[in-house]
């Protein structure tokens, strides 16, 4: 498994790219520099073909961030990853666990 964790500039985002690789955005830190997303196959994005799936597009716009935790496999459990959008004042807006 691949995942990129990037920080786009306007908004919060997980993206899963047909070869396999998913990507987490962290979006803006503050709500006067967020905006809404493009969503696959609009004429309009880098993806009007709509070959990437967004499972998670933020909207409202809002400031936040994306905090990612990892869990060390343990006698009963695999290792996990948990990749968690959060709105600028912490509240959870979208959970991945991987």
């Amino acid at each position: 498994n691949f995942y990129l964790v990037c920080g786009d500039r306007h908004w919060q985002y997980h993206a899963v790219d047909p070869r396999g690789p998913e990507e987490f955005s962290s979006g803006a830190l503050v709500d006067v520099n967020s905006r809404l997303g493009r969503k696959a196959g609009d004429p309009k994005s880098t993806d009007p073909e709509a070959t990437i799936k967004q499972p998670y597009l933020q909207n409202p716009a809002s400031g936040g961030f994306l905090h990612v935790t990892s869990l060390a496999a343990q006698t009963s459990q695999a290792a996990q990853l948990i990749f968690q959008h959060r709105d600028e004042h912490g509240k959870l807006l979208n959970q991945v666990v991987k």
